[in-house]
C-alpha cells in the first residue's frame, strides 16, 4: 500500500503530544475529516503504472 500525504502536525497529534506535551493546532479544513469519504485507487503491482499514475495526477494538479 502506498499513501501520499503531507506532514501536517495534526496528523501526528500523538507524537507531538508525547514529544512536546502540547496538542498541535488543528487546521479548520481538518474539522470532521474522520467522517469524510476516503478516496483511493486500486492498481496492479507495477512500478511503471504507479509512476504514470503519479505523473498524471501531478500534471493535472499543476494546471
Amino acid at each position: 500500500m502506498i499513501c501520499l500525504e503531507t506532514a501536517q502536525p495534526a496528523k501526528f497529534a500523538a507524537a507531538i503530544r508525547e514529544a512536546l506535551g502540547t496538542e498541535p493546532p488543528r487546521p479548520a479544513a481538518y474539522e470532521g475529516i474522520e467522517s469524510r469519504a476516503q478516496r483511493f485507487t486500486l492498481m496492479p503491482r507495477d512500478v511503471r503504472l504507479l509512476a504514470q499514475f503519479i505523473a498524471s495526477r501531478a500534471a493535472s494538479a499543476t494546471g
